[in-house]
């Protein structure tokens, strides 16, 4: 049966189909991409899009792309996804998987839920697949890591600088955009650093200005008509059907805002941190903070040097709680949490606007106070920074009962946290702006 119409994106295909199937060329019609065209549409509005997938000042968001199959990125296991996750500060970075239909009806919501439970407990967002988010997410993001699948194609063609994890060349038409683009972008290394890849991809992308080589060039070749796919495509819709076409102009519209972020979970205890320290400056008075989802980690790696776990009161993993040694409280009883967990060295009480009480073992109590804090600055940021600075007391050097810590997100901004020995007149140190919200500048 031969078709009466049959619908290209670009003249391109139009050669491939006349190589592959000529008595079939009459029939074509190249008429653009609406897809492309919507993202195109959707550009400025790309604050939008980031605020309403949660992404906060200073993080970048990764989209990772699976198409279906065992060759795909998620076609061996969730490995990929894990790693990205796992070696990524949680105020750095935000991850959202766009997944191909195919998969989540072929194996059911409920089982790919299931294989990425613990991803999306460590904050990863998997929008269902009835909803334009990644379109969206498109838009929204900074970089991607994807394989051989259209929203790979899409994302590169739209400027996403990426990543790919997976690519099948046998299900990849020989001269096509995919085949372009699969020997244009790198491969994820299992052995470097995954932030570092990602930063190269972001230099390599924003270098490839030229139309000739490059995950650039395809960009071009998604689309003939920029703009006006669904114009023509309506058009030899009408004609097709001997019908006049309507007068009223139809034009691509801006993708919608996903309704509503997805929380990283629902229950009331959060995830274990695996938390990196380091205190620089020759006082000790800057300390750089990076967390990471304790369970997604798979032995040591080079994103980790000096870590501590940071649970909180409640935790019912006994592997997490039994080795933790900062415990978050949730009532002023730290002695409770010190008798039963011998390996705990500080317990933090959270109070008012971001601050904490931090209990030591040893009888001592300090207050850190958030002054201009920053949306990444909580209770937990706050007993893991104060950690870190007591921690040179096990070398000799003493601390003394105040400080005046920098304390660096390592990417999302710096903010001033004031650590008093309990006692101290912690609010007239503060000044009268300190309620006021802001970034402490570097020094």
């Amino acid at each position: 049966m031969i078709p009466s119409a049959i619908v290209l994106s670009h003249e391109e295909q139009r050669e491939r189909l006349r190589d592959g199937c000529p008595e079939a060329v009459p029939f074509s019609h190249v008429v653009g991409d609406p897809c492309m065209d919507q993202l195109h549409a959707s550009a400025p509005f790309r604050d939008a899009y980031r605020e309403a997938l949660g992404v906060r000042s200073g993080q970048r968001l990764v989209l990772l792309t699976s198409t279906w199959g065992g060759r795909s990125l998620l076609g061996g296991g969730p490995a990929v996804v894990r790693r990205a996750l796992a070696e990524s500060p949680r105020e750095e970075y935000r991850f959202v998987a766009a997944v191909h239909p195919n998969v989540w009806y072929g194996h059911g919501g409920w089982q790919l839920r299931s294989w990425l439970e613990p991803c999306v407990r460590a904050g990863l967002l998997l929008p269902p697949p009835a909803t334009d988010a990644w379109k969206a997410a498109i838009c929204a993001a900074d970089a991607f890591v994807g394989d051989h699948g259209s929203l790979t194609l899409y994302a590169a063609a739209f400027g996403v600088p990426g990543l790919l994890a997976a690519f099948d060349t046998r299900s990849v038409a020989a001269g096509s955009p995919m085949e372009r683009l699969g020997a244009a972008l790198p491969r994820v290394s299992a052995s470097r650093s995954l932030r570092e890849q990602l930063a190269e991809a972001v230099e390599r992308r924003t270098a490839d200005t030229g139309a000739g080589a490059g995950a650039g060039a395809v960009a071009g070749l998604v689309t003939s008509y920029p703009g006006e796919a669904l114009a023509r495509f309506r058009r030899l819709c009408y004609a097709t059907l001997g019908l006049s076409e309507p007068e009223e102009p139809v034009f691509p519209r801006p993708v919608e805002l996903p309704a509503g972020r997805q929380p990283a979970h629902s229950s009331p205890v959060g995830e274990p941190l695996l938390v990196d320290t380091e205190v620089s400056g020759a006082d000790g008075s800057r300390v750089t903070v990076r967390r990471y989802p304790a369970a997604l980690q798979n032995g040591s790696g080079s994103h980790v040097r000096d870590a501590h776990l940071v649970a909180e009161e409640g935790e019912p993993d006994a592997r997490w709680a039994g080795v933790a040694d900062v415990f978050l409280a949730r009532r002023a009883a730290p002695e409770r949490l010190f008798a039963r967990y011998p390996g705990c060295a500080v317990v933090a009480v959270p109070l008012t606007g971001g601050s904490c009480a931090v209990h030591l073992r040893d009888g001592r109590v300090f207050t850190a106070t958030w002054a201009r804090a920053s949306w990444w600055a909580g209770p937990g940021v706050a007993a893991s920074a104060v950690y870190a600075w007591l921690s040179r007391e096990r070398t000799g050097e003493s601390r003394g009962d105040t400080a005046d810590l920098l304390v660096d997100s390592g990417g999302a901004g710096v903010s001033l946290l004031l650590v008093r020995r309990a006692g101290e007149p912690v609010a007239d140190l503060l000044g009268p702006d300190a309620a006021e919200p802001g970034v402490v500048p570097e020094r």
